[in-house]
């Protein structure tokens, strides 16, 4: 009995991927994270701005709740190398960990009273355009204020 002919095996019946395939896929992807990058560090930094806003508000909170609790003048200052602040001298909460913000506060304490009054003060994290600013009245009110544009320079 004569055997059947097998079709010949031709190359188009392998399958993958060839070398200058892979390159494109490669650029594109490159490509595509250079143009997502600038994007994600903005947002990174905004999200760490935003995180040190809500840092110096508490901080302000806990130090007008320290006074208030304990019936005693309450201080709240600042220290710009560490990039915290300071209640009473003890408590200290970071506001800006990697210390990429300068931390400014305006007079050098602020003292908080059992009345809920304050001496008032303003701080401030951050420079020019970026900067945050937390204004704190002589009635113990905190707002969130405009920094000038030369703040912190």
């Amino acid at each position: 009995m004569p055997r059947a002919a097998t079709p010949p095996r031709t190359r188009h019946a392998e399958s993958g991927f060839t070398l200058l395939e892979m390159l494109v896929v490669l650029a594109i992807t490159g490509l595509i994270a250079g143009l997502l990058y600038p994007r994600l560090s903005t947002a990174r930094f905004a999200v760490g701005q935003r995180l040190a806003r809500e840092q110096m508000a508490a901080a302000v909170e806990a130090a007008s709740a320290a006074a208030l609790r304990s019936g005693a003048p309450v201080s709240l200052s600042a220290d710009p190398a560490a990039g915290a602040l300071v209640i009473a001298g003890t408590r200290r909460i970071t506001v800006d960990p990697a210390r990429q913000l300068r931390l400014d506060l305006r007079p050098r304490t602020i003292t908080f009273h059992p009345d809920g009054s304050t001496t008032g003060g303003r701080l401030t994290l951050g420079t020019g355009r970026d900067a945050t600013a937390i204004e704190v009245s002589r009635t113990g009110r905190q707002s969130l204020a405009a920094a000038p544009a030369g703040s912190g320079d």
